[in-house]
């Protein structure tokens, strides 16, 4: 009762089915070996971030010193404007350079 034309069907699949199991099997491969390329790269993206996460801190303390650096600077400005006037004010004055 044995088919021939169902062995050889059956013969066929199995081989497909191997082939099929072959190319999943290297597709896995090529996959591991991407994720272990991408996953040197995400440390090499996370290195580089805790590396600038002291200098993005440091912002805040910038911004601050730049505007007392911008007070001191208007204060300058106003010292030495109201100094010149009442210089120029004094000379004007006494009539005498």
């Amino acid at each position: 009762m044995n088919n021939p034309k169902i062995e050889t069907d059956i013969a066929e699949i199995l081989k497909e089915l191997q082939s099929g199991q072959k190319e999943i099997l290297k597709e896995i491969v090529e996959l591991k070996s991407t994720i272990n390329t991408i996953d040197k790269r995400l440390i090499v993206v996370e290195t580089r971030l805790d590396e600038q996460k002291a200098a993005v801190g440091k912002i805040p303390e910038l911004a601050e010193k730049v505007g007392e650096l911008k007070n001191w600077r208007q204060i300058a400005v106003i010292i030495i404007t109201g100094t010149a006037s009442t210089v120029f004010g004094w000379f004007l004055r006494s009539g005498r350079y």
